[in-house]
């Protein structure tokens, strides 16, 4: 999946685009730039300021938790990838906007984007996909080994995982940022020098390479998200009826069950989220690879770039949403939430005591219908 080819024209590409033919597209360049301004610098920025919050409620929450189990490292963990995701997708929607060509500065910002918002946006994004394949396989391992799953997986060798999933992720870049940098450039479409990207003569040789390992990893994640997630909505019912056979304490059995199934179901919802909102990038990566015009440099480069403002729009979705599946599905989460935020956790409670009064009312009435 190559989220950079969609965040912006490179140097090169830029000589390529200017020389491409204009109106012979699907979309004319009026409609792109509507979409960008709606998805990137509008619902995307939007979104994005509210996961930035939410996701470092997120780590403040799991830290009062006590990153003391595997679950919560991980997650822990999910929230700094999600953070940074959001962070540099903030940036790339600035550098993006179609008016920052309007303001007076020596900076090619669809150039600068390149490395210091693309490039980190897609490898964190990497890293969030392949941390949820690690929780997926840890909870089918709590499904498969229900007895040896606290041995295998331990919070120690937890951190160990998820440290060599950010460092794999991040290594990649390596040959990127070492051909690529920043450089003044003159523009003769501007009759100026300005700041933009240069390239070093081994540049052809990484190229392929580092475009090789992203698109491989993030493929490779995205597809054993699908299949893990497969495992446990397969798995979760046979395997309940099978602890419920072998356990003889009844109603612990059926609290740890209960349990069980909660934290199952909350990483089942989150993997589904992530699945569906990775889905755009895929489907458009493909499309990159097998139809030329569908490019930054094609003859659909308005479809391309229109496109793929939807892709991004649903990265910041899937960034920022985990804090309310956190928070309806795991009570652990909702009470030191609420001990963070007070106001909030007193009108839980006023709400749950209301609920709990309209009940026993209504069982009452029940009661005394059922006596008379």
């Amino acid at each position: 999946m190559n989220f950079n080819d969609s965040a912006g024209l490179t140097a090169s590409e830029n000589k390529g685009a200017n020389t491409s033919v204009e109106g012979q597209g699907l979309l004319s360049d009026e409609a792109r730039i509507v979409f960008i301004i709606v998805n990137h610098v509008v619902l995307s920025t939007a979104i994005g300021l509210f996961g930035i919050a939410a996701n470092v409620i997120n780590m403040c929450v799991f830290l009062k938790e006590g990153l003391n189990t595997s679950m919560n490292v991980s997650f822990f963990a999910m929230a700094i990838s999600d953070l940074i995701s959001l962070v540099t997708l903030l940036w790339l929607n600035v550098c993006l906007n179609p008016y920052i060509d309007n303001v007076n500065s020596d900076i090619v910002f669809t150039e600068v984007q390149y490395l210091t918002a693309g490039w980190p946006h897609g490898c964190a994004a990497r890293i969030t996909s392949w941390i949820t394949v690690y929780i997926t396989a840890e909870r089918c391992i709590s499904i498969l080994l229900p007895l040896k799953v606290k041995r295998i997986v331990t919070p120690k060798r937890s951190v160990a995982a998820l440290t060599v999933i950010y460092l794999i992720n991040i290594l990649t870049l390596v040959p990127e940022y070492s051909t690529v940098y920043f450089d003044w450039n003159f523009y003769p479409s501007k009759n100026r020098t300005m700041l933009g990207l240069a390239f070093r003569s081994n540049r052809p040789i990484t190229e392929g390479l580092v475009f090789t390992f992203h698109a491989s990893l993030a493929i490779v994640s995205f597809i054993s998200v699908i299949l893990l997630t497969a495992i446990l909505v397969a798995r979760l019912n046979s395997t309940g009826k099978w602890r419920k056979s072998t356990v003889s304490n009844l109603k612990q059995n059926e609290a740890t069950i209960a349990r069980d199934r909660k934290t199952i179901a909350m990483v089942i919802l989150v993997a589904i989220i992530l699945i569906v909102c990775y889905t755009p990038t895929v489907v458009f990566s493909i499309l990159s690879s097998t139809l030329p015009d569908f490019s930054v440099v094609g003859k659909e480069s308005n479809v391309f770039h229109s496109a793929w403002s939807f892709a991004f729009l649903a990265h910041s979705v899937n960034a920022s949403v985990n804090i309310f599946t956190y928070y309806k599905m795991s009570s652990k989460y909702r009470k030191n939430f609420n001990k963070l935020f007070p106001a909030i956790g007193s009108r839980q409670r006023e709400e749950e005591t209301r609920k709990s009064e309209e009940d026993l009312t209504a069982y009452s009435f029940s009661t005394i219908n059922s006596t008379i």
